[in-house]
């Protein structure tokens, strides 16, 4: 079971509609692979598939709460949709997260609910849970990490009935912990005890087996770096006559000796390379789904590129049972990913796109590109008489050219220390006065035609609101666009 196709339609950055087919011809469902720079969308991405599988247990998510303001303004729909494989548990292949009254509870189905609790989401901020949350302290507990976050859906098979840790430590924590103004004696279950803290020991004894395993995938075998957990069980005080919170400490062995403070000296490469074979072995730790989906939103961010290649072998050795979605907003990454999984592009077991900032109305929202040209989108939505999104897409397209002529041929441009600052002006103007063998690359009839279309169209690429946009003003520009990337060529 896999995702074949995404639909977004006023979620968070996205306006839309937006879609992202991963495969649904050949109903396989493939792999994403998507750049973008920050603020491009990716993070909402991210939670469109997240909220949309947490839906499917939880009631208090609801759409409203996180629908584009402009879509809140004009009163208009939303919704994010998956389209599936076909599954034998499933009554149809698509389904709907919004606020519609006929799609209410659509996303409540066992395959949803059990890919819900097997998914593995991930960003950087996730990652500082393990180490830079702790700086201040002499040790790193992960206790509330594992058992409420990461292992929250992994099961304790010791227990009868068999139940997730999430659900074990909350009726154990409330006997252990009464909350002020209790004051009968509460009984503990001495053996629901046993068998949660016998459960939690086996299954650090699987994290750090398989956490290890990834840790030397980075370059650090156990002769230089090696994990272990050390279970602190919640134990009765006699002396202050309470119970005390359980710990999980975060053991580093570096160089051969167990280091105290190790989250204090160690640096980012390590702790970043350690804190991701935590989450890589806990995700594997998940209960069984025919739907499994790893998320990784610039999880990569505390790695330099040598520390980051090693994530190829990662996800093609550890989670090839998987659908990956791996995010990035370094472009350099993207490209090499790319070039060492070619094959699997070629088998279409891969899809790169890529995200780019635009903005509508005073909006921003994300410009979705896969392998067609920014110019070809852009009349696909001209086509459908939708003239915003296409004069996003054109402006978008003469950005990117002269971006790229301007690398290609080394022309200087204005700085501006902030690059997202730098207008088409810093680009357009330079590439006006540059000459080839003596002769302007750009001849003055095209330069009449393109400065006619930066009145209107071309204003300020990605960077102004788009106001009275007219069909012919979107066909002209889109022609002198073309006739642009036709004399840079």
């Amino acid at each position: 079971m896999k995702i074949t196709k995404i639909e977004i339609k006023n979620f968070k950055a996205f306006r839309g509609p937006d879609i992202i087919n991963l495969n649904e011809d050949s109903q396989k469902g493939q792999n994403l692979l998507l750049y973008g720079e920050n603020g491009s969308g990716k993070t909402s991405l991210y939670k469109a598939l997240e909220l949309f599988l947490e839906s499917s247990e939880n009631d208090s998510l609801r759409f409203i709460d996180h629908k584009n303001f402009s879509a809140i303004d004009e009163g208009d729909d939303g919704y994010v949709r998956l389209h599936f494989t076909p599954n034998s548990n499933l009554q149809k292949t698509t389904y709907e997260w919004s606020d519609s009254e006929v799609a209410l509870n659509d996303t409540r189905v066992q395959p949803i609910i059990d890919a819900s609790k097997a998914k593995g989401f991930l960003d950087y901020k996730a990652l500082l849970h393990t180490h830079y949350l702790h700086y201040e302290k002499d040790v790193v507990d992960v206790f509330d990490l594992l058992i409420k976050t990461l292992l929250k859906n992994a099961i304790n098979d010791i227990s009868v009935p068999a139940r997730s840790f999430a659900e074990e430590w909350q009726d154990l924590s409330e006997l252990l912990f009464p909350g002020q103004g209790t004051v009968q004696e509460v009984e503990i279950p001495q053996q629901q005890l046993v068998d949660f803290n016998t459960g939690i020991e086996n299954i650090l004894t699987s994290l750090k087996a398989d956490a290890n395993k990834m840790l030397r995938e980075f370059g650090y075998d156990n002769t230089i770096v090696e994990l272990d957990f050390e279970y602190q069980k919640p134990e009765f005080n006699s002396d202050i006559d309470k119970y005390e919170y359980p710990q999980i400490l975060l053991k580093v062995d570096f160089l051969g000796s167990i280091r105290s403070k190790h989250h204090q000296f160690l640096n980012e490469a390590k702790l970043s390379a350690i804190a991701l074979s935590i989450f890589f072995a806990g995700f594997k730790l998940q209960p069984p789904s025919d739907l499994k989906i790893l998320v990784l939103d610039d999880a990569l961010i505390g790695l330099d590129m040598s520390n980051r290649l090693p994530l190829i072998d990662i996800l093609d050795k550890y989670f090839s049972d998987y659908q990956i979605f791996l995010m990035t907003y370094d472009k350099a990454f993207y490209e090499i990913f790319k070039q060492r999984k070619f094959q699997k592009f070629k088998d279409k077991q891969w899809k790169a796109a890529e995200l780019y900032l635009g903005k509508v109305d005073g909006y921003e929202i994300p410009v979705y590109v896969e392998e067609e040209k920014y110019i070809d989108k852009a009349k696909e939505y001209l086509k459908t008489n939708d003239y915003k999104a296409c004069a996003v897409y054109v402006r978008t397209a003469f950005e990117v050219i002269m971006k790229s002529y301007c690398k290609t041929e080394n022309i200087r441009v204005r700085y501006r220390e902030n690059p997202k600052d730098l207008t088409s002006l810093d680009f357009w103007i330079p590439i006006t006065r540059w000459q080839k063998n003596r002769q302007d690359v750009v001849n003055q009839a095209l330069k009449n035609r393109i400065e006619s279309a930066r009145k209107f169209t071309l204003n300020e690429l990605s960077h102004a609101s788009v106001a009275n946009i007219y069909r012919k003003e979107l066909e002209d520009a889109i022609d002198a666009v073309e006739e642009l990337e036709t004399a840079l060529a």
